[in-house]
């Protein structure tokens, strides 16, 4: 998985700027991930019409976007806690809109959660006509 702290453009000219793509953020290491997790995981990505392949995968405990060099444009959390931000709510900043979940494994099994979870991904990536 990339860092994306030490992760900057080499051009910075416009001609070679290119978006950034989804990022999820993991508060586990990927590799210690159930394979229920990494599909669930995968169901959630293909119901906004992603794959693990499209996205990037960042693994850390505490998320604090300031201190990223390039800031992706949406970002899904799952298992970090920020302080101040609710669960399953759109947030918006200058640079990223961003939703933030529990752990992939508290949400296997609570449906509740998952669907909070879908409420917020709509909000984010299929926002209303004219929004």
């Amino acid at each position: 998985m990339s860092n994306p702290i030490l992760f900057k453009t080499t051009y910075e000219e416009e001609i070679y700027s290119f978006p950034q793509p989804t990022t999820v953020v993991l508060n586990a290491k990927w590799i210690e991930l159930t394979e229920a997790e990494v599909q669930l995981l995968s169901k959630i990505l293909a119901s906004v019409k992603l794959s693990l392949a499209a996205v990037r995968i960042v693994e850390t405990q505490k998320l604090d976007l300031s201190q990223w060099i390039e800031k992706p444009s949406k970002l899904i959390g799952f298992g970090v806690i920020v302080s101040g931000v609710n669960l399953y709510e759109v947030v918006t900043t200058p640079q990223t809109q961003l939703v933030l979940a529990e752990s992939l494994s508290t949400l296997l099994d609570d449906d509740d959660k998952k669907k909070s979870l879908w409420v917020g991904l709509k909000q984010l990536f299929f926002p209303p006509k004219g929004s």
